[in-house]
C-alpha cells in the first residue's frame, strides 16, 4: 500500500514556536494565486487558501499544485523551508498496490486454467494406472 498526502498546512510558527510576522503572510502568500473575479472581488485559488488552524494563522495548499503549477508549489514549499515554518500534511489517502492491466489478468488466469488442467489430466493417468 502507498499513502500519498494529497494537501498540506503552512501552519504560521516557527521551529521556537513563536508565530510567523508579518501577521497577513498567509494572505500575501495565497494572493500570488489569487485573481479578481468578474465582480471585481479578490478570490483566493482553490489551491492555496489562508486558514486558520488551532487559532494559528496557516495556508492550506493542495498538492495537486505541483502537477498544475510545479513552479507555484515550489515557491511555497521553499517559502515555509526558508522560514522555518511547520508544515503539516493532512488529506492522506492510502492506495492498493496497483492491480494489473486487463491483459495481465488474463494471462495470469489462463495460466491458471492450464495448470488446473494439467494436474487434472496427471491425477487421471495416475488413477487409471493403479486401476482406481
Amino acid at each position: 500500500m502507498k499513502t500519498k498526502c494529497k494537501e498540506l498546512l503552512i501552519l504560521g510558527l516557527t521551529i521556537e514556536g513563536r508565530p510567523f510576522r508579518p501577521s497577513d503572510w498567509s494572505e500575501r502568500l495565497c494572493g500570488a494565486l489569487a485573481i479578481y473575479n468578474r465582480n471585481g472581488r479578490w478570490e483566493y485559488s482553490e489551491y492555496a487558501q489562508p486558514v486558520i488552524y488551532e487559532g494559528k494563522i496557516g495556508v492550506h495548499v493542495k498538492t495537486a499544485l505541483k502537477d498544475i503549477n510545479p513552479a507555484m508549489y515550489q515557491f511555497m514549499m521553499d517559502f515555509a523551508y526558508n522560514n522555518q515554518l511547520k508544515v503539516i500534511p493532512t488529506g492522506k489517502v492510502t492506495y492498493l498496490e496497483e492491480s494489473p492491466a486487463p491483459e495481465e489478468t488474463e494471462v495470469a488466469w489462463s495460466v491458471t486454467k492450464l495448470t488446473l488442467a494439467l494436474l487434472l489430466h496427471q491425477w487421471k493417468i495416475r488413477f487409471k494406472n493403479t486401476g482406481h
